[in-house]
């Protein structure tokens, strides 16, 4: 019985070093240059949103932007292969990582971290890819789309409710990384650059999760008023920021955090621990 448990654990450690090869390694560090890329894009959107001009401050907006760039393909190919090596590489983290961790407890929280930032990660490769291939999509209108679909569901409204919850908790947790700065053990120590990395990162941190804490809301507005039009996303979470009192400065703070946001994502493809 101890050979059988010795030689499956010693199976998951060839399958995890086969799955971590150099390359992966350096596509998936990769990976984070390109979702910096698109926060840093979609902060600059936001920002000439609060400046009164118009554009989509979302993924699509963002990649729209790289597309529409001299060398554009090359860069979305490229940004499609990093960010879907770094899902499989967070695949390799939620199969081989949480096995190091004693308690149930831990491995399931380890294993759902790391599965849920694959998925994230997988989405944005097959839009980089759907760019590349000369198509384009429309995230709010993908999310209204979606939100009328499930609605019209059984139990529809109640679910949509529950994903409204969970995006803003996602906002909560990313706020609380902010805040407490929970973020650094994610990365290797940066020497010299640690106090500007954690200013940047908890600043980062907290525009993200005051985002997706409005794009919760009105999925639930959504799902409440029967109005699938409500939800759209990352776009209409900026923008309704942005009609609130104050709203153009508030965005714009916002929007500047985003860009924070995405500079501790390339500072993380540097220092992050892989």
């Amino acid at each position: 019985m101890g050979d059988a448990s010795e030689k499956a654990n010693r199976a998951a450690s060839n399958a995890a070093s086969a799955t971590r090869s150099p390359a992966l390694r350096v596509l998936a560090r990769a990976g984070f240059v390109f979702i910096g890329l698109v926060h840093i894009l979609i902060g600059v959107i936001a920002l000439q949103v609060a400046g009164g001009q118009g554009g989509e401050a979302d993924q699509t907006g963002a990649i729209g932007t790289v597309a529409s760039k001299p060398g554009g393909v090359f860069l979305l190919w490229a940004g499609a292969a990093a960010c879907a090596a770094l899902a499989l590489w967070m695949v390799s983290e939620a199969f081989f990582e949480a096995r190091a961790q004693s308690e149930s407890k831990k491995k399931l929280q380890k294993a759902g971290t790391a599965a849920g930032k694959a998925v994230v990660f997988g989405v944005l490769a097959f839009t980089f890819g759907v760019f590349a291939t000369g198509g384009s999509k429309s995230s709010s209108q993908s999310a209204t789309d979606f939100t009328a679909r499930l609605m019209a569901a059984p139990a529809g409204v109640v679910l949509l409710v529950a994903v409204g919850l969970a995006i803003i908790g996602a906002g909560a947790y990313y706020a609380y990384k902010g805040f407490t700065r929970d973020f650094m053990e994610d990365l290797q120590n940066p020497g010299n650059a640690r106090t500007a990395v954690e200013w940047i990162g908890s600043i980062g941190y907290i525009a993200k999760g005051v985002v997706l804490a409005v794009v919760g809301v009105l999925v639930i507005a959504a799902a409440v008023t029967a109005d699938p039009s409500k939800s759209t996303g990352l776009d209409g979470g900026l923008k309704t920021l942005g009609s609130q009192p104050y709203g153009t400065v508030l965005l714009a703070v916002i929007a500047a955090g985003l860009v924070c946001y995405g500079v501790y994502s390339m500072a993380r493809a540097r220092y992050g621990k892989f």
